[in-house]
């Protein structure tokens, strides 16, 4: 069995892959709710910063309901994923001492 000589990874090779962003119509279309929201919050994002001043305030504002928004349904996935782990929902029984 030959073994393979070790070598250095170079930074390109541990870079993880950029995450593929959705249109927000590609993200309406899917029905994804974090999708949408993360698409609307990539427009008033790039919106914010050719605004004009009178206009900043309110995508500021916008900005951070969805910022909000966005961790909130992340934070639900996330209870939800791990309620969802159980293998087998089991019906609780008292033992009666009779073995396995």
């Amino acid at each position: 069995m030959a073994h393979n000589p070790l070598r250095v990874v170079s930074v390109e090779e541990n870079e993880p892959a950029p995450a593929t962003s959705q249109t927000l119509l590609e993200a309406v279309e899917s029905g994804d709710i974090l999708a949408i929201m993360k698409a609307q919050r990539r427009i008033i994002a790039e919106s914010l910063t050719t605004a004009a001043e009178n206009t900043r305030p309110q995508y500021s504002n916008e900005l951070n309901k969805l910022n909000k928004l966005i961790a909130e349904e992340e934070s639900r996935r996330s209870v939800q994923a791990a309620d969802d782990s159980v293998v087998a929902p089991l019906e609780v029984e008292a033992w009666d001492g009779t073995g396995y």
